[in-house]
């Protein structure tokens, strides 16, 4: 029997076994609370618990009582009651709070398609807040209607502590956005294979959700992941711009959370930032975002007599419309809807509920389409410009076929390469950078690791096989100990065997997230360890040439000279063929240091070791590897039966010789105060190498500043343990006026080199050049400060990377900042062979803890919010200032994907003439301006910002924006061309600018398409054929929007097409997709038109077959054209039967083709016949 005196409540079920159903569970909670029996139990949803590491998974419910047990008659006070039970390890947890992540629904693997995440808002309970008031609470429509609507999405709510009336929390929204990053990281919404997130959050709630977006770049690889998830969402009376909080501020003043409310306040600088930085980043990422505003009062809080609070003051709007859409009410009605009900209802909806079914469509529009026009000017959309990426090719076994002689070279028609060649195209710059730069084992310590019996290395090394793991806590010398291993003697005697006929071989390999892009990896992993593994083939190099001939002849390029880039695949192929080739007996040991370090998942590089390994299971060859890394649970799943050392169980002797020899080193006096403290550094390193060498900088600096053994005492113990705790404390302790260029160089460092440096780390003249500018406003200030940087007598104004390389020790006398000691020895000055300077984090966890979500506000403190630059901003307006301008430009698009803020004011403040320093030679263009240059580096939001301030100011530029669109220096931006080309025409055009005002944009671009069709050579490789498809498709576009499709191309390129000196053409002959020509066509082009050397339109594309990579694109091409009656006037029948040949060999379709060249045949034999039979009468 129901107790009627029971108050409706939903709880939380959270530990249920994986394997229940409802059913299942609903017994076993029975069983385990003794008082209630099934019937009085109604589990509502059970799903599949989000937390990755759980082990094993469980399943979370939610459920109500008709019988109250009696268990939650106690401890009320926390809402929460643990529930053991007979048999299992962990006990059942009942709670009413919510907090956390709850999943409502499953969806099957091959349905799901999204995930949905709902947060309440303030003082809500994060259930209880999305379900109709009242005694009946069997429905939650998030829970009961979603699911239903949408079946490819799993729902899941969101819990934090909002509640205000004594409340002891002095959490920030920045806190609260913190803590949601952390939840959303710890869970599977987070993993590589995480689907689409979308959103439901109502008031404070998407306050913390917009914070949490605005933080996550921050995070940099684990963060930028997570925003890239973010697809859109509906956004329920979300103060933006503020509400009206004086009846809120009446219950919490004097209270530790009185900041929180006055941060939502109408006159809150905060929020009005925070908006801008939001708006931006949806914008550039293409967020679809609704936003509902609510039509009707709600009764504000007033205080009773007693002291207590009642909703039963005067009636208002407690967030405007104005706010609860932020201002977008004149502008984009699409994206915001009214919701007819007061602040707190407008999410409580009932069954059949109208409001919910508008609720519903729009978020499917958010899963659907990810962009519209009401949230941004520009979709990201590439609209069919972007190509499906290679998938990843499994390793396959290549050797020679049996005909394959021996030669020194392989050779591609005629043209050779040699093993040179191949060596020189996989060395890169700073390959041993990281090995030499790793600190060397001090006096005698490291020693130990041949001696320790416990899975002992030397009996691996000597007799073992498979894998040998070194692991250990960050900072606990791992890299120095393998630095040791790879370098000692003993490693190479141990190995070493005498009688065994191989070859043997030692490649190491160590990882380097501080470092390059080729440093950390996975392609310079394989570039690295094959150029060792060949390096140690010299006498064998016949053989290996002809071992990969059949996987390198298509990528060598004999005009250049070179291997053109040698792709993942390709280097994954030639690896597998040595390890598994039979003609040359390998024994190879490889050492692999900081796996940890790789930038990817270390699923992918665990898996791709045991691959490895497998591959010279039933070969001559033996393979050994010794690898290194934290204790990731990954790794410890993955190789848990391997023979392993932790290393901070065997170092503590290591520590004391270090921290003496240190201590003694400092010279008698500071040597004795430091040595009545030295028991206690050991003691309390805890295996950390790292915090132990931090630690003794600092005590024997404050030593030599007059400290006696007391004050170093004092010192030691408000030292914090835990490096991350430490590094707060350091940048705290920096002083103020350090603190701006500390933020500065760190955040400098934290960012990802971009293109065309993945070879080269951080220079300390750019580290320095962007500190510089950082303390200037203008162009022309930062211009100056870096031409008064020159050596006196370089009048030559070239940029910083041609001028002598300033020392450090000169800078820091010349201008009084020393890296090290302005950033608390965070960053330290490294050198390379050639002795350039360069500056790098003091260790990879610093690193991290630059990238953490509290370094901002650690070092800069209330300034944080304020601050809108980070290090991507820095560095594009360092190599702006610097005349670098394509350096600048993927620092300025990530500067806004990351802080979604325009540079506009900046841009606009360079004078014109700057901007020709850009050429595109080929076409005879230069950039004209920053509009021109916006569009040409593709700042989108600079492009918003400008038609906000001038809606005309498109229409009434002289700049040529559609040729800086897709100029020639576009291609080097890689992936960003492919993604952005395509919809900032389209925006360019849709926003006034004319064909008009850019006549010459059309030709330019057939012009590179002619170009690449009479290369006389190589196939396309990408990101070639992705730049000729977005060239096809703005060039559509430009005669969909009244573009001539008829006038003359003149050719431009010194490379004439092997079949005729082609001079002229029309955009018919050049165009290669259907898209383009089926445009062509239904604007007027003649299908048999003839270019200046009598080529038709299917005589052009014939001719360019063999280019093409994408064949099925050139075939569907064709097969327009002939169903546009297309004909030959020049192809040849050697040329028709090859390209017949090579469909039937691609699987397609040749039947078309056929009857197209039986009928030009017959037709020229008709024709052949004709002309003789008119000779013959005219004789």
């Amino acid at each position: 029997m129901a107790s009627s005196s029971l108050k409706p409540r939903v709880y939380r079920l959270r530990g249920c076994p994986a394997h229940l159903d409802r059913l299942g569970a609903t017994e076993l909670l029975s069983r385990a609370l003794g008082d209630v029996a099934p019937p009085d139990i109604r589990i509502q949803s059970l799903a599949i618990s989000l937390d990755r590491w759980a082990r094993p998974p469980t399943k979370i419910g939610t459920l109500v009582f008709l019988k109250q047990p009696a268990l939650v008659k106690t401890q009320k006070e926390n809402g929460e009651w643990s529930i053991p039970i007979a048999g299992f390890e962990k006990p059942l947890v009942l709670d009413t709070h919510f907090l956390g992540m709850t999943p409502l629904n499953d969806v099957e693997r091959e349905e799901h398609k999204f995930d949905c995440i709902a947060i309440s808002g303030l003082a809500s309970h994060p259930f209880g807040s999305w379900q109709p008031k009242g005694e009946d609470k069997r429905f939650m429509w998030i829970r009961d209607e979603l699911p239903h609507s949408m079946p490819d999405t799993r729902f899941s709510i969101y819990g934090y502590d909002s509640t205000l009336m004594n409340s002891n929390s002095f959490q920030s929204i920045e806190d609260l956005a913190t803590s949601l990053i952390n939840q959303i990281e710890l869970s599977v919404l987070a993993l590589p294979a995480a689907k689409p997130l979308v959103f439901l959050a109502h008031s404070l709630g998407g306050i913390v959700l917009k914070e949490a977006f605005v933080a996550l770049p921050n995070g940099h690889k684990q963060g930028m992941h997570i925003l890239n998830l973010f697809q859109g969402g509906v956004f329920f009376g979300v103060p933006s711009q503020g509400m009206d909080t004086s009846h809120l501020l009446t219950m919490v003043k004097g209270q530790v959370n009185e900041q929180l409310v006055d941060d939502l306040s109408t006159d809150s600088e905060y929020l009005r930032s925070l908006d801008d930085h939001f708006s931006g980043l949806a914008s550039v990422r293409g967020m679809c975002l609704y936003w509902a505003y609510e039509t009707k009062t709600s009764p504000t809080v007033i205080r009773n007599s007693d002291g207590s609070f009642a909703r039963a003051g005067p009636e208002e709007i407690l967030v405007p419309k104005k706010s609860a859409t932020r201002s977008l009410y004149s502008s984009r009605t699409s994206a915001i809807f009214p919701i007819n009900n007061n602040h707190s209802d407008m999410v409580k909806f009932s069954e059949d509920d109208p409001n919910s079914r508008v609720v519903i469509d729009k978020l499917k529009t958010s899963c659907r389409d990810g962009s519209h026009e009401s949230d941004s000017y520009i979709s990201t959309a590439s609209q069919g410009a972007h190509r499906t990426p290679r998938s990843h090719v499994t390793m396959e076994r290549t050797v020679p076929s049996d005909g394959d002689g021996l030669q020194g070279h392989a050779t591609l028609q005629g043209r050779e390469w040699t093993m040179n060649d191949l060596m020189k195209s996989l060395g890169f710059h700073h390959q041993n950078h990281r090995l030499e730069t790793i600190d060397v084992n001090f006096e005698n310590t490291c020693e130990w690791v041949f001696d320790v019996e416990q899975a002992s290395l030397r009996r691996w090394l000597k007799d073992g096989e498979g894998f040998f793991w070194i692991y250990g806590k960050p900072g606990s010398g791992k890299s120095t100990l393998m630095k040791f291993i790879v370098q000692h003697q003993r490693t190479w005697e141990l190995l070493h065997k005498f009688s065994s006929g191989a070859v043997q071989i030692r490649a190491s390999f160590l990882f380097h997230d501080r470092g390059t892009l080729l440093q950390k990896s996975f392609e310079g992993l394989l570039r690295s360890l094959l150029f060792q593994i060949f390096d140690k083939l010299e006498r064998y190099k016949a053989i290996v040439a002809v071992l990969l001939k059949p996987l390198l002849d298509i990528h060598w390029s004999p005009e250049a000279g070179r291997f053109r880039d040698l792709t993942i695949n390709e280097l994954e192929s030639c690896l597998a063929a040595l390890l598994q080739q039979n003609h040359v007996k390998l024994d190879i040991f490889f050492l692999l240091d900081a796996l940890d370090e790789y930038d990817g998942q270390p699923d992918f590089i665990c898996e791709f070791m045991k691959e490895l390994m497998k591959m010279t299971a039933n070969s001559p060859n033996k393979l050994k590897i010794l690898f290194s890394s934290r204790p990731w649970e990954t790794f410890q799943e993955q190789f848990a039966e391997v023979p392993s050392i932790r290393v901070q169980d065997f170092t503590k002797g290591d520590i004391e010789t270090y921290c003496w020899g240190i201590v003694e080193s400092k010279g008698e006096e500071i040597s004795t105060k430091l040595g009545q403290i030295v028991p206690t550094v050991i003691n309390r390193a805890d295996g950390v190498f790292l915090w132990v060498k931090l630690v003794l900088l600092e005590l024997a600096t404050e030593a030599l500043q007059g400290k006696n053994s007391d004050g170093l005492a004092n010192i030691l113990n408000s030292i914090p343990s835990d490096l991350q705790e430490y590094y707060s404390r350091t940048v705290q302790r920096i002083p103020g006026n350090l603190r701006w260029g500390a933020y500065v160089i760190l955040e400098v460092l934290s960012t990802d080199r971009q293109f065309g440096e993945k070879d080269q780390g951080l220079l300390f003249e750019e580290a320095m050049g962007a500190y510089e500018c950082s303390r200037h406003s203008t162009f022309k200030e930062r211009r100056q400060v870096l031409q008064s940087a020159r050596p006196s007598g370089d009048k030559s104004g070239n940029n910083m990377s041609t001028r002598n390389n300033q020392a450090p020790d000169e800078y820091a006398e010349r201008s009084g900042i020393d890296i090290s000691i302005s950033t608390g020895n965070l960053a330290e000055v490294i050198y390379d062979r050639g002795h350039r300077s360069h500056v790098q984090f003091a260790h990879q966890t610093v690193k991290e803890f630059v990238r953490s979500q509290y370094f901002k506000q650690s070092m800069l403190g209330h300034r944080a919010r304020r601050t809108q630059e980070n290090g991507y901003t820095f560095m594009a307006k360092y190599f702006l200032a610097d005349k670098q301008l394509c350096r600048a430009i993927p620092y300025l698009i990530l500067h806004e994907e990351t802080t979604g803020c325009s540079l506009k004011d900046f841009l606009d403040s360079i004078p014109k003439e700057y901007f020709n320093h850009f050429e595109d030679r080929y076409n005879h263009y230069c950039l004209d301006g920053p509009l021109a240059f916006s569009v040409f580096s593709y700042q989108q939001l600079y492009l918003e910002e400008t038609l906000r301030r001038d809606p005309d100011a498109f229409r009434k530029t002289r700049e040529r924006l559609l040729s800086a669109s897709c100029s020639m220096g576009n291609y080097y931006i890689g992936s960003m061309f492919i993604q952005k080309a395509v919809p900032l025409c389209r925006f360019v055009l849709e926003h006034g600018y004319t064909i008009e005002q850019d006549r010459q944009a059309f030709e330019r671009f057939m012009q590179k398409l002619n170009r690449y069709s009479q290369r006389g050579g190589e196939p396309f490789s990408y990101p070639e054929q992705d730049f000729i498809d977005v060239l096809e498709i703005v060039a559509a576009m430009l005669v969909e929007h009244g573009q001539d499709p008829d006038i003359w191309i003149i050719s431009k390129s010194s490379k004439m097409h092997p079949y005729g000196s082609v001079k002229k053409r029309k955009a018919i002959h050049i165009a290669k997709t259907t898209e383009l020509v089926r445009c062509l066509l239904e604007y007027g082009s003649q299908v048999n038109e003839l270019d200046s050397a009598g080529n038709t339109p299917l005589d052009c594309l014939l001719q360019s077959w063999w280019s093409m990579e994408d064949r099925k694109t050139i075939y569907q091409t064709g097969l327009l054209l002939i169903e546009h009656a297309g004909i030959t006037k020049t192809t040849t029948r050697e040329e028709w039967e090859w390209c017949l040949f090579k469909s039937q060999e691609d699987g397609l379709d040749t039947a078309p083709l056929r009857e197209c060249f039986d009928r030009t045949r017959l037709k020229k034999t008709i024709m052949e016949r004709v002309r003789n039979l008119i000779a013959r009468l005219l004789r």
